[in-house]
């Protein structure tokens, strides 16, 4: 039994759209399964595809379901917990938030917290995709299939200005410290405007995106230590009011205290040690 994970980094085309593809592969005897991974809440949005006929299950209502040979992943504030079940390779697109609206021309508020088929989301034009990467047998022939997808719909794209996409951008660029208060005056926006555009278009509030945000790099951030990082560093680095409230945020999106999930590497599906890898040119 064996199971590994790498992220590849886009063409540069669509580096302003995609944060990354990513494969994991779980080689077993028979039906045997993986050990549960957990995937914590990351703000990104996920377009996934079994790439053979072996499907992963996730715990979902308390019990186990078999996952569809493709499915979309809305923004996410819970813990997932989900296993691969025999040989089995999952690829995917992981989207930046605002990307959705600007390739497909669809808001995501109706998938917080939820998944779906990817035909019922976007549409039997995404029949081809599925088809096409099912049984390749190298990760560079898919992710070239999947580029492909993808820069179809550039014809989707509108030039003007859209504060609602600029207004993620700038709370991931900040890491998450940034008040939506100050956020709304430098897009000159209301604030209760910006919260409507948010919840209408990704089912969330701002002020919960940011709360992930700055959750998710307070996790990245002790993935390449060697030893338990110092939590009172961490919260003041990731601009915490103090280590009590670090914990607590880090405790409600990963189920867990810090000290707990940095030593579990078996449990949580984890960013690779090494850089992203790049496509061929």
């Amino acid at each position: 039994m064996s199971t590994s994970y790498q992220e590849f980094s886009p063409s540069p085309a669509l580096q302003s759209f995609v944060e990354c593809y990513w494969l994991h592969d779980f080689k077993t005897e028979g039906r045997l399964e993986s050990p549960i991974q957990r995937c914590m809440p990351f703000g990104a949005l996920e377009l996934i595809l079994h790439l053979d006929d072996n499907h992963a299950h996730v715990l979902f209502n308390d019990s186990w379901q078999e996952l569809p040979q493709a499915f979309f992943v809305g923004l996410y504030r819970d813990t997932v917990q989900w296993k691969a079940v025999g040989t089995s390779r999952k690829f995917g697109i992981r989207l930046k938030p605002e990307s959705l609206l600007q390739l497909f021309n669809v808001p995501v508020a109706s998938l917080f917290n939820q998944f779906t088929d990817l035909e019922t989301f976007l549409g039997k034009e995404t029949n081809r995709l599925t088809e096409r990467v099912y049984g390749l047998p190298d990760i560079q022939s898919v992710i070239e299939v999947a580029e492909s997808f993808l820069l179809a719909q550039f014809k989707n794209l509108k030039g003007e200005r859209n504060y609602l996409y600029e207004a993620t951008r700038l709370i991931r660029q900040a890491k998450g410290n940034v008040s939506i208060e100050a956020l709304s005056e430098h897009l000159f926006v209301s604030k209760r405007q910006l919260e409507r555009s948010f919840k209408d278009n990704f089912g969330t509030t701002p002020k919960l995106y940011q709360r992930i945000i700055r959750f998710r790099n307070a996790y990245e951030s002790f993935q390449q230590t060697a030893t338990t990082p110092n939590w009172l560093d961490v919260s003041y680095n990731l601009g915490y009011s103090d280590q009590a409230h670090f914990i607590r945020d880090f405790k409600e999106f990963s189920n867990d205290v810090p000290t707990l999930v940095y030593h579990d590497s078996d449990q949580f599906f984890r960013r690779p040690p090494q850089q992203r890898m790049r496509l061929r040119a």
